[in-house]
């Protein structure tokens, strides 16, 4: 029975390691990525989504007419860049849009990625899982590192050298679900270029596909972006 105890919890161990790794991996590929842009990186704190509860992103139907047009876009468009909170689950939401609007405009190039959290926060949540690991790994040795830091052990550390398996599993599960909700942002940013045309953390929403598609037609009939042969898109005048 201990055998398998210890084969559990290392197999815990190997995961969260994957997971830092994988949440590291993707914070410097989103910082290549990261839009130039002042505004990026400021949000309303009072807006983030508990991982618990991810939100169900509505994509609703736009009181406003986007006609049947399909646009020819400029020879120097810039992408359409989509900033999400990935913990809160907003992907399939980036996904419908993206799907759109290439049929919208054809040729566009769409981009997306995770928004990222504040500095602190992401600092913070790459210590807990850090943290995490060393307790892990001292929990399935057995070994006590209070005395080397010159503390009393505390009791409740007594208890997890006691009952190995479950204290791994309620340690796991809790420090993933602190550093989720730092992680978390609550963000469905829409930039045209380096342009924010769209920004869920002012508005408190998500843009209608109506919506979207006027804040694109404004930014084209600006730089010089002109209207195909009609053809049916599925959105129709009110």
């Amino acid at each position: 029975m201990g055998s398998y105890i210890h084969i559990f919890v290392l197999a815990l161990t190997v995961i969260s390691l994957l997971e830092i790794a994988s949440t590291q991996h993707e914070h410097r590929t989103q910082q290549q990525n990261e839009v130039e842009d002042d505004e990026f990186a400021k949000f309303d704190v009072n807006e983030e989504i508990e991982p618990e509860e991810k939100e169900e992103l509505e994509i609703r139907d736009g009181s406003a007419a986007t006609g049947g047009q399909t646009y020819a876009l400029p020879i120097d468009m810039p992408s359409v860049n989509f900033a999400f909170c990935v913990s809160c689950g907003y992907r399939n939401a980036f996904e419908q849009y993206s799907t759109m609007l290439k049929e919208k405009y054809p040729g566009i190039q769409i981009e997306g990625g995770n928004y990222p959290p504040s500095y602190p926060k992401a600092l913070g949540a790459q210590i807990i899982g850090l943290g995490k690991i060393v307790v892990i790994v001292c929990i399935i040795l057995g070994k006590d590192p209070f005395p080397a830091l010159g503390m009393a052990t505390p009791t409740f550390f007594n208890w997890m050298l006691s009952n190995k398996l479950s204290a791994c599993m309620m340690l796991f599960i809790f420090s993933n679900s602190i550093e989720n909700m730092l992680m978390s942002t609550g963000a469905f940013e829409i930039y045209v270029g380096n342009e924010l045309i769209w920004s869920k953390l002012e508005s408190g929403r998500v843009p209608s596909p109506a919506e979207l598609v006027q804040s694109i037609n404004g930014y084209l009939e600006v730089h010089g972006g002109k209207p195909m042969a009609t053809q049916e898109f599925g959105y129709q005048e009110q």
